[in-house]
C-alpha cells in the first residue's frame, strides 16, 4: 500500500515529464539518438575530440591490409590482430595529440608537400623500407611501383591496395607533421655550457670501495610508526604514488578442462575396435586418414626423424608389421610399416627458376630456351634473376636445403631424386619449375609408415562436469570473503591475483581472457562474477578485489605500502647513524669491504649493488680526496669511498653541445609529456 501511495503522489510529475518528452520528440527538438546513442559509438575521446568506432575500424582495416600485403599473407593470427588494434590505438593518440598542437600553431602539411614526398624525385625514407615497393630486378626500391600502387588505389578505393596506400599516406603525413612540430620546439631549446658540463661529468666513472648494510638487518618490531609519520611521508612523496591510469585487481580460480578416466577408456576402446581392420586390411591407409588426427602423406622419413614414440618399432619392424595401440602422454597411437629399406638422400640443396607465361605453349618454349641457354654456358643464377617469376629470383633462384615433404610433396621428391648438376623440368601450378640440385646429403635408410593417432580430449560430458564444478564454486561463494577463503589447495584450487588495465588484452597466460578484463571494468569492488568464463582449456571464476583510480590515492588505499616505506626510512636512519659513528675508524669498521668499477651518474645497475641511483649520484660528486660518505639507498645503507676516477678526456664545451644537439632527447620527451597532459577517455573496452 505504501508503494502504491508513492506512485500516486509521483503520478502527476511523471505524467508531465513523459508528456513533455513526447512533445519535444514529436516536434523534432530532441534527438534521442544523439543524446543516448553517440557515446555508444565513440571508442575514445582525446581532449574532447571524439574517435568513433567507424573511424577506428577503418584504421584497423587499413593497417590489416598493410600487414597482409607486406607479409604476403591472406590471414593474420589472433596475436597479430591484437598487435594491430594496439598499434592503431597508439597511432590515433599520437595523431590527435600532436595534431591538436599543430592546429593551434598553424602547422600543416600541404597536399603538394605530401605528393612530393610520395612520388617526387626524393621519396620519403619510409617508402624505401617497404617490401611492396621492392623490385628484385633492380635489387632495391622502385619509384615506378609506388606510382602503380597509387594509380591502382585511385581506380578502386575499396581494394586492399587502396587501404594499404591510405595507411602509408596517412603515416607519412603524420610523420611529416610531427617532424615540423619537433623542429619548431627544438629551435626554442638552447643547450648551454652548463648543460654540456653536466653531461660531461655524468660520463665520468669511478672505482669505489663500499660496505652495505641491508635494511632487513633491523627487525620490524624495533620500529614504531604512527599515523602522523605516515601522513608526513605521504605528503613528502605524494608524486611517487600518482597513478597515470586506473587499474583493477582481480582474483580468479581456474578449472582445467582435461579428459577424465572415462574419456581415456572410451578412446582406448574406440581405437582397439579399429585395431584388427588396421592390422589386416589392404585399405588401412584410407582407414587411418578417415579416423586419425594426422593424415598419411606418403613421404619417406629417415629413421632418425620418425616419431620418437615409434622409433624402436620403425627400426625393428618390416614392411606390413603393425604396432599398438599404445598410449603416449595423452595420445593413443598405432602404426603400420608401408615400405622399408628405402635408401635415399635425406635432403638436397636446390636452386630453381619458375617459368609462367601467358599460355602453356609459351611457357614450354621459354622453359626450353632457358634450359638450352644454361646448358650452353649461361649462369643459372643470372638467368634466374632475369627470368624467374618466383620470389627467390633476387638471390639467383636459390631455395637452399629441402627435405622430403617440404613445400610440396611431389616437388620436394623431384628435387631429392634429381641428379646433381643436371637441369630437371617439373610442371607445377600452371608453370614449369627448372630445378638444379647442387648438393645432396649422404644416402640413408628411410621408411614409409602410416600412423593412426587420436589425442584424448575432454568429452562433452566431462566438459559439462567441469563447468558445473566452476559454476558451483561461483554460486556457493558469491561474496568476496567466501570467494577468497573457499579455495581448497588439496583439490588443486589456487587463488591467483592479477592487476589489469583497461587496455590489457589478456590476463597472465589465460587465452581469450579479455572478456574478464571487460567484466572487471563493469563490476564494482567486491563483486563476484555471475558467469563462468571459458578461456581456452580452462574455466575461470573471478572476483573484483579492488579498484585503483587514476590520480592520487587515498592514504587508506596504500596504508600498508606507506607503513613499509616509513619503516624502511627509519631503519635507514638507524643504520646510517650507526655507520657514521664507526666510519672514523675506517671503512672496514662498517662491514665487509667490496669493490666496484666504472660507477657513474649514468649507471643503471652495478654488479654487487643493484639499482641504487642515490649511491651513483653521490659517487659522481666525489673524488679520491673526498671523505667516505654514508648513503641511504633503496635496499641498503652504504659507506662508500672513491678510490680512483676514470676521466673521459678534456672537457670541450662545443663538442659536448654538438653531441647533445645530435641526440635531441627532447624529441622522445615531448610526446610523452603531451599525452600525459591530455584528457583521454578510453572506451575501447566497450567494443573489444
Amino acid at each position: 500500500m505504501a508503494t502504491l501511495e508513492k506512485i500516486r503522489q509521483k503520478g502527476l510529475l511523471l505524467s508531465i515529464v513523459i508528456g513533455v518528452a513526447m512533445l519535444l520528440f514529436i516536434i523534432g527538438m530532441v534527438d534521442f539518438n544523439s543524446i543516448f546513442g553517440s557515446s555508444r559509438q565513440n571508442v575514445a575521446e582525446v581532449d574532447g575530440d571524439e574517435i568513433t568506432i567507424a573511424e577506428y575500424e577503418k584504421k584497423i582495416d587499413e593497417m590489416t591490409s598493410f600487414y597482409k600485403l607486406e607479409m604476403r599473407s591472406n590471414s593474420l593470427t589472433d596475436q597479430q590482430t591484437e598487435q594491430i588494434r594496439s598499434s592503431v590505438w597508439s597511432s590515433f593518440l599520437r595523431e590527435r595529440v600532436i595534431g591538436k598542437q599543430c592546429q593551434k600553431l598553424g602547422i600543416v602539411v600541404s597536399d603538394e608537400e605530401l605528393e612530393e614526398s610520395l612520388t617526387g624525385e626524393i621519396p620519403n625514407p619510409m617508402l624505401m623500407q617497404l617490401g611492396l615497393f621492392y623490385n628484385p630486378e633492380k635489387g632495391g626500391f622502385d619509384a615506378e611501383i609506388v606510382r602503380q600502387v597509387a594509380d591502382a588505389a585511385a581506380a578502386d578505393e575499396t581494394s586492399d591496395v587502396a587501404k594499404y596506400w591510405n595507411f602509408v599516406k596517412n603515416s607519412i603525413k603524420n610523420q611529416m607533421l610531427e617532424e615540423k612540430y619537433n623542429a619548431l620546439v627544438g629551435a626554442s631549446i638552447n643547450i648551454n655550457n652548463l648543460d654540456a658540463q653536466y653531461a660531461f661529468n655524468a660520463q665520468k666513472g669511478a672505482d669505489i670501495e663500499f660496505t652495505s648494510t641491508p635494511l632487513s638487518t633491523v627487525a620490524d618490531s624495533l620500529i614504531n610508526t604512527t599515523s602522523k609519520d605516515i601522513k608526513a611521508y605521504y605528503s613528502a612523496n605524494k608524486n611517487t604514488y600518482y597513478r597515470d591510469n586506473e587499474s583493477r585487481e582481480i582474483e580468479y580460480l581456474t578449472f582445467d578442462i582435461v579428459p577424465s578416466e572415462n574419456d581415456y577408456a572410451d578412446i582406448k576402446a574406440w581405437i582397439e575396435d579399429l585395431q584388427k581392420e588396421f592390422y589386416t586390411s589392404d585399405d588401412f591407409i584410407a582407414l587411418s586418414n578417415q579416423n586419425s588426427d594426422e593424415s598419411y602423406n606418403g613421404v619417406a622419413q629417415s629413421l632418425t626423424s620418425v616419431d620418437s614414440d615409434l622409433k624402436d618399432f620403425a627400426k625393428s619392424g618390416k614392411a606390413g608389421d603393425a604396432f599398438g595401440p599404445q598410449l603416449f602422454g595423452d595420445t593413443y597411437k598405432m602404426a603400420r610399416i608401408v615400405e622399408k629399406g628405402i635408401i635415399a638422400p635425406d635432403s638436397a640443396k636446390v636452386s630453381h627458376i619458375l617459368v609462367m607465361e601467358s599460355s602453356k605453349e609459351r611457357t614450354e618454349q621459354v622453359a626450353d630456351s632457358l634450359i638450352a641457354a644454361i646448358n650452353g654456358g649461361s649462369d643459372f643464377a643470372e638467368v634466374a634473376k632475369a627470368f624467374s617469376k618466383a620470389g627467390t629470383s633476387a638471390n639467383g633462384g636459390e631455395l637452399g636445403w629441402l627435405k622430403d615433404g617440404d613445400f610440396d610433396k611431389e616437388f620436394s621428391s623431384a628435387c631429392i631424386n634429381a641428379p646433381i648438376g643436371k637441369l630437371v623440368k617439373y610442371n607445377m601450378n600452371g608453370g614449369i619449375q627448372i630445378i638444379k640440385v647442387t648438393e645432396k646429403t649422404k644416402p640413408v635408410e628411410k621408411i614409409r609408415m602410416c600412423v593412426l593417432s587420436r589425442k584424448v580430449e575432454a568429452s562433452s560430458q566431462t566438459y559439462g562436469q567441469i563447468f558445473n564444478q566452476a559454476s558451483q564454486y561461483m554460486a556457493q561463494n558469491s561474496s568476496i570473503d567466501k570467494f577468497e577463503t573457499s579455495a581448497d589447495a588439496a583439490q588443486g584450487q589456487f587463488l591467483r591475483n592479477y592487476s589489469v588495465a583497461v587496455s590489457d588484452v589478456r590476463i597472465s597466460d589465460l587465452k581469450d581472457s579479455r572478456q574478464i578484463v571487460r567484466w572487471a571494468y563493469e563490476a564494482k569492488k567486491g563483486d563476484v562474477a555471475d558467469r563462468v568464463f571459458e578461456c581456452g582449456d580452462k574455466f575461470v571464476v573471478a572476483a573484483l578485489k579492488s579498484v585503483s583510480k587514476k590520480g592520487y590515492p587515498e592514504i587508506s588505499e596504500i596504508e600498508e605500502t606507506l607503513t613499509t616505506a616509513v619503516k624502511n626510512e627509519k631503519k635507514a636512519d638507524m643504520i646510517a647513524d650507526n655507520i657514521s659513528a664507526k666510519l672514523a675508524e675506517g671503512l672496514a669498521a662498517t662491514g665487509e669491504v667490496k669493490t666496484a668499477q666504472g660507477v657513474s651518474f649514468n649507471s643503471q645497475y652495478v654488479n654487487g649493488i643493484g639499482m641504487e641511483p642515490k649511491l651513483y649520484a653521490t659517487v659522481a660528486n666525489m673524488t679520491p680526496e673526498s671523505a667516505p660518505a654514508v648513503v641511504k639507498g633503496n635496499y641498503s645503507v652504504y659507506a662508500v669511498k672513491v678510490v680512483s676516477t676514470n676521466e673521459t678526456g678534456e672537457f670541450n664545451a662545443q663538442a659536448e653541445i654538438s653531441q647533445l644537439e645530435n641526440r635531441r632527447p627532447y624529441k622522445y620527451m615531448i610526446y610523452n609529456a603531451l599525452e600525459k597532459g591530455a584528457e583521454i577517455n578510453d572506451n575501447r573496452i566497450t567494443f573489444y
